[in-house]
């Protein structure tokens, strides 16, 4: 299937959605999907502590919180198109927040692990129906900038999880900081039935969504996805640990120096998201994005083993202007690839392969860390992203 023509596209239907409701709403579904995502990783040490794990085991509470969605994503995406946004916006999050409370109520870990596979499940048919009513409700011309607002939601949640919900678990235990993220997610219920019911949206359409899947152009962005987030994530996972070796400094400071790499994309995105718009073209901004990201990645143990904590942090933090880059750019490529009745399926495909890459790069680079050495780690998020940027030149994109 080739990329959808002007006149395929059309005007996108409007009710009373206004497009700074649209951006507020895109910007909190992914807010409020960031914060239930990352509540965990500051509280697996009590999780190790309550029922008697290893890390390996607990980690579990993050890799069946993705998992799910890898399988729900497109099958969401087709709801989405044929049952409509409300309907499979909805249906997503009662998903999550059933999957919360067995999470909090859970008497051992597998009972913990099956709360959060329910929550994450969920999770990808909220995103697919946000992103379905976002990319409708905003003129193409302007996607850009309020898939750069979405791509921002990702990291502030990611934030407000490590610096405002671990001090309420460290005083209550961690059934506190996960109460909290679900209160997170009951506002972001109550922002989805205030501002998406406002949109009047066409459903019943006889157009086969799943035709939206048989686009060469989706799959090709798909291998870019996939290659995209496996090196993001197999950097972030090990970045910390490594660099107390590499560096030599505190963990704390490692890990808030790698942590810039997705919190300045809370500015750049939106930044990039409105220059894109502006030249009207998105592959280039694919292909620069992978550049900076693999000259930062080569360039980061050489100067960790000098110590020089200064260029570290001006490198790492160029990096995550590379993936501010990123983001935006291939999040506009579904929804001007195909027809706006089946941007719901392209979404879930984009999902699937943006989640199989969170999955699959930090086991990847820790599998190469455990064979050999943190200086191989590197080398192979540095491959990861160089097959990135070979696939980005594939891209038929403007």
């Amino acid at each position: 299937m080739s990329a959808a023509t002007p006149g395929e596209l059309g005007a996108a239907p409007r009710g009373s959605l206004t497009r700074r409701q649209a951006h507020f709403l895109l910007f909190y579904a992914y807010f409020g999907f960031g914060s239930l995502l990352q509540v965990f990783p500051p509280l697996l040490g009590s999780i190790q502590q309550e029922f008697a794990v290893d890390h390996r085991t607990a980690s579990l509470v993050m890799t069946l919180y993705l998992a799910p969605f890898v399988l729900v994503a497109i099958p969401a995406g087709i709801a989405a198109d044929r049952l409509g946004v409300m309907v499979t916006g909805r249906v997503g999050l009662l998903t999550m927040l059933f999957g919360t409370m067995v999470t909090l109520a859970a008497p051992a870990l597998p009972v913990v692990l099956a709360g959060r596979a329910i929550a994450g499940a969920g999770s990808g048919f909220l995103l697919v129906a946000v992103l379905k009513v976002g990319t409708e409700v905003i003129p193409r011309a302007q996607l850009g900038l309020a898939l750069g607002i979405f791509a921002a939601g990702l990291p502030a949640g990611t934030g407000v999880a490590f610096n405002l919900l671990r001090p309420l678990a460290q005083l209550g235990g961690w059934r506190i900081g996960l109460l909290a993220a679900g209160g997170l997610l009951l506002s972001t219920a109550a922002v989805f039935e205030l501002l998406a019911s406002r949109w009047a949206q066409q459903v019943g359409l006889s157009v086969d969504p799943r035709l939206a899947l048989r686009s060469g152009e989706l799959w090709r962005l798909s291998t870019v996805t996939v290659l995209g987030y496996a090196a993001i994530l197999g950097f972030t996972t090990w970045a910390p640990t490594t660099l107390v070796g590499f560096a030599r400094i505190p963990l704390w400071a490692a890990s808030l120096i790698a942590s810039m790499l997705l919190i300045i994309d809370i500015p750049f995105a939106p930044l990039w998201g409105a220059v894109s718009d502006r030249i009207g073209r998105r592959r280039p901004f694919v292909i620069a994005a992978f550049t900076v990201y693999l000259i930062g990645s080569i360039l980061v143990p050489w100067i960790a083993q000098t110590h020089a904590v200064a260029p570290l942090v001006l490198v790492i933090a160029g990096m995550g202007i590379g993936c501010a880059m990123f983001f935006p750019a291939a999040l506009t490529i579904p929804a001007e690839t195909v027809t706006r009745e089946r941007v719901g399926a392209a979404y879930g495909l984009f999902f699937t392969a943006q989640v199989a890459g969170m999955l699959a790069g930090p086991v990847l680079i820790g599998q190469l860390l455990d064979a050999s050495s943190p200086a191989l780690g590197f080398l192979g998020v540095s491959a990861v992203t160089a097959l990135g940027l070979v696939a980005a030149f594939t891209l038929r994109s403007r």
